[in-house]
């Protein structure tokens, strides 16, 4: 990672607008940037994250795959096979671009305000989480999680919940149901 982190700014249709700094993006109201959200799957089972209680945003709650920025120069799919590697130690096959969204979520005196691209992918099931980045992972159903979700929304990240939702509802998920529902 960068000594400091420059971030992409965007309109609400993804057009570059400029750059700024991770900091500045998220303080206040944070001004929107580009970002990505990643899911795994192996075997039918979706892959998510605790995020480490030393994160500034959503500690503890449970999140995606993976998530990150992309960098100025960088593709989404670039920044996302960048970032597999530094959270997780993973490689995923080929990733799948099935939604964009853009939303802003406060946390005290930070906020995410995003656009965001959900790329969708599957690996071999093994990973070596990166503890500065995430405390513990599990595998899931898309059924399980929803249930899960339904029982005790407030332990997700807002993202993975958006990127959930319209993961099942745009119709991509036909693809990653497994055996195993």
């Amino acid at each position: 990672m960068p000594a400091e982190e420059i971030l992409v700014r965007v309109d609400d249709k993804d057009n570059q607008v400029g750059t700024d700094t991770r900091e500045n993006c998220h303080l206040g109201r944070g001004l929107r940037h580009r970002a990505y959200v990643v899911f795994l799957f192996h075997g039918g089972r979706l892959l998510l994250q605790r995020r480490s209680r030393e994160k500034l945003l959503w500690p503890g709650y449970w999140d995606v795959s993976y998530t990150s920025h992309v960098y100025p120069g960088e593709t989404y799919f670039e920044a996302a096979l960048r970032r597999g590697m530094q959270e997780l130690g993973v490689k995923p096959r080929k990733l799948e671009d099935v939604l964009a969204f853009t939303y802003e979520a406060p946390f005290g005196r930070y906020s995410e305000n995003e656009y965001c691209k959900l790329l969708v992918g599957e690996f071999d099931g093994s990973c070596t989480p990166n503890p500065a980045e995430i405390t513990e992972t599990k595998f899931t159903t898309l059924e399980g999680l929803r249930k899960e979700m339904r029982q005790e929304v407030a332990n997700y990240t807002p993202w993975l919940r958006l990127a959930f939702e319209g993961f099942l509802r745009n119709g991509a998920s036909r693809k990653y149901r497994g055996l195993t529902e």
